[in-house]
């Protein structure tokens, strides 16, 4: 699909043209969410400069920020910086970014000077088989019911069925939840 080459694309345009390329390739909304606040708090950095113009000293400027001196904004109040993971999903996304201003305008690439940033990668530990035993006995039953003039009696979900089955294609899958 190369356009014109790129005299003057304002940075918050090509996010935009960016965005509906990736939700026209059918990423997720999530996906495509992630690209979005990603890419706007970037732009909010860097200013609403020509995407042409940006070089790559800019561009791990910001990378650079985001490690040392960005505090985000969590909901429980925590001010500890950004993981390594994260960072490294930052550098994906511009890197991902200038691909498309790329491959849509013949511009050059300047991530390509960027190394990425590195993380270690945490290993997932399995559940016992107690755990999931437990785990599927709790999707049968939802509370005790403690009646007046009644013995006590725990009470079945009606999607106990449902809930064990999707567990169980959980564990045997190893998708995401989100995904499911």
């Amino acid at each position: 699909m190369n356009r014109s080459p790129l005299s003057s694309m304002l940075l918050e345009k090509a996010i935009t043209g960016f965005l509906n390329s990736k939700t026209a390739q059918g990423l997720s909304d999530r996906s495509v969410d992630s690209y979005k606040r990603i890419l706007e708090q970037w732009a909010k950095y860097a200013g609403n400069k020509d995407v042409s113009q940006l070089t790559d000293r800019e561009i791990n400027a910001y990378l650079v920020f985001m490690q040392t001196e960005y505090v985000p904004r969590r909901f429980g109040g925590d001010t500890r910086l950004l993981a390594p993971k994260t960072l490294r999903n930052i550098w994906i996304t511009r890197a991902s970014f200038f691909t498309w201003a790329k491959t849509e305008f013949g511009m050059e690439n300047p991530m390509k000077t960027i190394p990425a940033p590195r993380f270690q990668a945490v290993e997932v530990e399995p559940f016992t088989r107690e755990e999931i035993i437990r785990m599927l006995r709790a999707c049968i039953y939802s509370r005790e019911e403690h009646p007046q003039y009644r013995r006590q009696f725990v009470m079945r979900r009606p999607t106990a069925n449902r809930d064990q089955a999707i567990l169980l294609t959980l564990f045997d899958s190893g998708i995401r939840a989100s995904e499911f």
